[in-house]
């Protein structure tokens, strides 16, 4: 064979390396960044389970969902064409057991599920179907089958940091209080031309100087910065380049910024689980280059208390808000509402406050139907009641026609007398005289832990005895919580007109959707990488371009898993998630084939 045919094979092959990761590059660095409206029409049992509309606008994960979709099905093809150009014999390798049978449970719970279509192309908003679902599983597969280079790795880790980048520069400018997505040229780059014309209705519902760039949620911020601040900073530490070894430092520092300006606990909690790590991970090396551990800490800190000083405390007040719900009643501690004909009870720890509608004539009592003397005052287009018996001061009835709001402490919810009945207004408007007691497990009076964590997995706990073989079906988590569990409702947000659409806590997200079986297989997965990579990378580190990235990507993989204790999956994290851990698993397998090199990671 000659020099130039030779020449021309290699070239080949090195092009070929690179076009058949070209659909995966797309989805770390695309899909993250889409942001485009779209008015999705919703199915009755959505628009039962959801905000009573028949349409939803969404601007952050439609179009994600579509395009992820579209990008996996090009890498599948991508994937047989490199297959057969090769012919390729698939290596078998243990992970893909659990990972088919957690796509075998996806499927089963679609199948069997009693809102197929839901499960099939998922919910409102969320778009995280059997079909999403697979397309992590297809990516995680296909990843990790054709990357077997540095070079490989190098191109889609870059892909996703210059994303990344892209993402941190539009959540900084979100911290600092200007927003593009805020501005005319913003509205109308997200907005289709037919709707350019209502630009100036479009308003956020996050604060000015809260960042939650591209995704629907500052929450999804934190767990997408926990996997990328990881990365970012092994190249910072591997670059030998003096200009993008400094673009790497500022990278991570943007980056820790827009973790620290999304005011995500649950990002917060991740990142302090991989500074952990890492400081364990690099001890040894951190001894011997004192002066760059030293700063790289300091600047984290610095840039926290910078974060939180620019946010007026609220990092810290979040912080320490946690600690101190645990021990106290939140809100008002509602145990019960009893309807009975023409009287409800509504019944505390502390006290019951009893109405009666007599003849159309309202009149309130106590606990032994003592009669209470109150005060009436005309506002608007109805009456302020307030009593002065001073075991009910913190009462305020605002009463409307037969609409009677109730007001305690941080408390609301409506009532309804009619000529014989009340009822209690609850979700989309809907009016029930039945207030059912639905199962719970644990967080007894600690309801409002963690933004009302504690409320959503104690009803959901319960949940998993019907799901124990297959769940209800993907993304099907709305319509199967006790979205009537009004008690419960008003303990933990104050009001009964609250959807709960998530139960933060991925774990618990799988367990419900596709079944404890699948739930378990996955963390078969995770455990064995994680497992793993402790073993490679606790005792044994170097500065080789495979051991650093297996060391970041453990890091990061950790951080996001710690995180999805208090987070969901979300469709423009999540296929990050499964990407990088193929690569972790890459990176694992070729660590174990190379000897170590003997020399310092700090240069």
């Amino acid at each position: 064979m000659s020099k130039k045919t030779k020449k021309l094979k290699q070239l080949r092959q090195e092009h070929t390396g690179f076009f058949q990761i070209l659909p995966v590059a797309f989805i770390l660095s695309v899909i993250p960044l889409i942001v485009y409206l779209n008015v999705v029409k919703l199915t009755p049992i959505e628009i039962e389970n959801w905000q009573g509309n028949s349409t939803y606008t969404d601007f952050f994960n439609y179009w994600k969902s579509q395009w992820l979709l579209i990008g996996t099905v090009f890498a599948v093809i991508f994937f047989l064409i490199y297959v057969l150009i090769r012919k390729l014999n698939l290596q078998k390798s243990f992970i893909f057991v659990p990972a088919i049978i957690y796509a075998l449970f996806v499927i089963l719970s679609t199948v069997f599920s009693e809102h197929r279509h839901v499960a099939l192309k998922g919910f409102v908003a969320r778009y995280e179907g059997m079909i999403t679902l697979l397309c992590y599983i297809a990516l995680f597969i296909i990843t990790f089958t054709i990357v077997k280079e540095e070079k490989q790795m190098q191109f889609l880790l870059g892909a996703l940091l210059i994303s990344s980048a892209i993402m941190g520069i539009i959540g900084f400018f979100q911290f600092i209080g200007m927003d593009i997505f805020r501005t005319d040229f913003g509205k109308r780059l997200i907005l289709p031309e037919q709707y350019h014309e209502i630009a100036d209705t479009i308003a956020f519902r996050f604060e000015e100087s809260m960042v939650f760039s591209t995704l629907s949620n500052p929450n999804y911020i934190g767990s997408y910065m926990v996997l990328v601040i990881p990365l970012a900073f092994i190249f910072f530490l591997h670059l030998k380049n003096i200009y993008l070894k400094v673009g790497s430092a500022i990278l991570t520092a943007i980056l820790a910024v827009n973790l620290f300006g999304s005011r995500s606990r649950a990002g917060l909690v991740g990142f302090c689980i991989s500074v952990l790590l890492a400081l364990i991970v690099f001890r040894k090396h951190i001894f011997r280059r004192k002066v760059i551990a030293v700063v790289s800490l300091l600047s984290i800190v610095i840039l926290f208390f910078g974060a939180n000083y620019a946010l007026n405390g609220a990092l810290t007040k979040r912080i320490i808000s946690e600690f101190n719900q645990g021990d106290e009643v939140q809100f008002f501690d509602l145990q019960d509402i009893i309807i009975e004909d023409n009287k409800v009870s509504i019944v505390s720890s502390t006290e019951t406050l009893i109405i009666k509608n007599i003849d159309g004539n309202l009149s309130f009592y106590d606990r032994e139907e003592n009669e209470l003397i109150f005060d009436a005052e005309r506002i608007n287009d109805g009456m302020k009641v307030t009593f002065k018996d001073i075991r009910y001061g913190d009462y305020v009835l605002n009463i409307k026609g037969n609409n009677i709001i109730i007001n305690q402490k941080q408390v609301q919810f409506t009532l309804v007398a009619y000529e014989d009945s009340f009822v209690l207004v609850g979700v989309n408007g809907d009016e029930t005289n039945r207030i059912e007691k639905v199962p719970s497990c644990g967080f007894k009076g600690k309801e409002r832990l963690g933004s009302a964590r504690g409320y959503i997995w104690s009803r959901t706990l319960p949940m998993l005895k019907d799901t124990l073989f297959i769940g209800y079906g993907p993304d099907t988590y709305a319509i199967k919580f006790p979205q009537n569990d009004y008690i419960g409702k008003i303990r933990a947000y104050g009001k009964t007109t609250i959807i709960v659409d998530k139960p933060h806590n991925m774990f618990l997200q799988i367990a419900v959707n596709t079944g404890v079986l699948s739930l378990i297989a996955v963390l078969v997965l995770w455990g064995y990488y994680i497992i793993q990579s402790i073993r490679l990378y606790i005792s044994n580190m170097d500065n080789s371009f495979i051991r650093l990235t297996g060391a970041g990507i453990f890091i990061a993989i950790s951080g996001y898993l710690t995180a999805a204790f208090f987070n969901d999956s979300v469709v423009g994290v999540a296929p990050i998630f499964w990407v990088l851990l193929a690569l972790g698993f890459v990176c694992n397998k070729n660590a174990l084939n190379q000897p170590k090199h003997n020399c310092e990671v700090f240069k």
